[in-house]
């Protein structure tokens, strides 16, 4: 494990950024709980791409249920096909995803060939692949069962005595391509289009782990750009074409073991880029990561090999970023075609397409989803300092990220001064700048406790205050202190 990232553990469980769930009771893996930092910061990474993604796409962002009919998850295809190769161990019972497990003990044995090689294999495969390495139970050390396939979806009945069954939902996808047709007629749209959506989804993981980045109940932030899979895209919403064609990103291509610099328009002659509007979901990803506060050596975009691809995909980008767990997915780009209208067409017995210039066509969808609660591990492990020379360690979390931009502090336990600190305080959160106060502890400590927790600045209220309305202004990240007006801080 990288420095930086033992830092980031240390001080997210010192100040209850995120924490394991029912934690009084049996431990149950894959459900985490945030506290007040951690969610100020999980619910200001979603604004961010709110403001910036959304923004930039001129997106309809929708609510839809967390409980979806079976129906629509059959035509989704997630009844028959949202699995994960299950095994078990013959003494302890235990479950392991089998993928997983075959992964683990070659990454161990330090095989990169054979690890990239599991992606790509099927149960017999990967059965014939466990009984010939010998990998055996790691918790018990027995012998492992045979593998079968486990749906990942949560499942439940809709009413009481009813035999109508229903489903948590695994992606917000869903509810955003039953509504298509209603929102298309009411908001009077043409494509293409952005219809977006961010919230909770759930998968019955097999064999939960590594905090965040494998855990039952997370976030989504999805958008989905329906288009005229006949007309070439030019140009959206002011973004133009020959722009993100010579953007270049950070990229890995499934045949290769080392990412490099390469152009989107590049990527797109190549084939590897399904189409322009996955590309241009693509190049904005690339932006929002450093609105982020993501560095370009910390994150990189991989071509999803076709084993590895979902059942509705016609290619796949997956946007990796760097933690202790290594390269970890934390967005899944999508080229997907018109399978899902198609399929709640056929199963609803509803038209679906619409008409364009007098044409009835059936859109096609690229995907952008990215997982909310991977992306705070990432930024986290990335954005976490040693700061030996100041004496502790801190989070250099982006303005955009930051859980406050101040935090307010009177020199001293005097009236006088914690009265106008908190008038201060006042004045910042009528202006919507994110601020706390805290008059506990020396004020040091108080530079330590709001450094740790990536606050931009330390605001101190001292005597001189008092007489001429001036106050310290430190910054986080350079130490230096600078004396402002009140009135020149907004």
């Amino acid at each position: 494990m990288e420095k930086s990232e033992k830092i980031a553990n240390d001080i997210i469980s010192r100040r209850g950024i995120y924490y394991q769930a029912f934690g009084i009771y049996k431990e149950i893996s894959g459900f985490y709980d945030y506290g007040p930092i951690g969610l100020r910061i999980r619910r200001n990474i979603e604004n961010t791409w709110r403001r910036f993604f959304l923004g930039e796409l001129n997106a309809l962002e929708v609510e839809t249920t967390l409980i979806l009919p079976e129906i629509v998850l059959k035509a989704s295809g997630h009844l028959a096909t949202f699995t994960d190769p299950i095994i078990d161990c013959t003494v302890c019972k235990a479950s392991h995803r089998a993928d997983k497990l075959l992964e683990e003990f070659y990454e161990k044995k330090g095989d990169t060939k054979a690890f990239s090689a599991v992606k790509r294999m099927k149960i017999p495969e990967l059965e014939k692949e466990i009984s010939s390495s010998g990998v055996k139970c790691p918790k018990c050390g027995s012998k492992l069962s045979k593998i079968e396939s486990f749906n990942l979806m949560f499942k439940t009945q809709i009413g009481p005595g009813s035999s109508e069954n229903g489903y948590l939902r695994p992606e917000t996808a869903q509810g955003i391509f039953v509504d298509f047709k209603n929102l298309f007629r009411v908001y009077g749209l043409r494509l293409p289009v952005c219809i977006s959506q961010a919230g909770k989804v759930f998968r019955n993981e097999i064999s939960p782990r590594q905090q965040l980045s494998r855990m039952r109940e997370f976030g989504q932030m999805e958008t989905e750009l329906f288009f005229d899979p006949g007309a070439e895209l030019e140009e959206f919403n002011g973004i133009w074409f020959d722009t993100f064609a010579k953007a270049e990103i950070t990229f890995m291509e499934s045949n290769s073991d080392e990412a490099r610099e390469r152009r989107i328009g590049e990527l797109l002659d190549l084939g590897i880029i399904p189409n322009r509007h996955l590309a241009l979901l693509i190049y904005l990803e690339d932006k929002l990561m450093a609105k982020m506060g993501l560095s370009k050596e910390t994150y990189r975009f991989r071509q999803v090999e076709k084993e590895e691809l979902p059942h509705y995909s016609q290619g796949n980008i997956d946007l990796e970023a760097k933690t202790e767990y290594g390269w970890m997915e934390v967005a899944g780009n999508a080229s997907r075609s018109d399978f899902d209208l198609s399929q709640h067409a056929k199963l609803s017995g509803e038209e679906l397409g619409v008409v364009l210039d007098g044409k009835r066509i059936l859109p096609h969808v690229a995907e952008a989803s990215i997982g909310i609660d991977r992306l705070l591990l990432a930024i986290l492990h990335n954005s976490a300092v040693d700061g030996s020379e100041r004496g502790w360690s801190y989070l250099k979390l982006n303005e955009n990220i930051s859980p406050y931009h101040f935090a307010i502090f009177p020199l001293q336990k005097d009236e006088k001064l914690m009265d106008k600190a908190r008038e201060v305080y006042s004045l910042l959160n009528e202006r919507n700048l994110s601020s706390y106060y805290s008059e506990t502890g020396g004020i040091g400590k108080r530079y330590a406790r709001a450094d740790e927790i990536g606050v931009l600045s330390c605001i101190t209220i001292d005597y001189q205050t008092l007489e001429d309305d001036t106050v310290t202004i430190r910054d986080r990240d350079t130490t230096k202190q600078i004396r402002k007006k009140i009135g020149e801080i907004f």
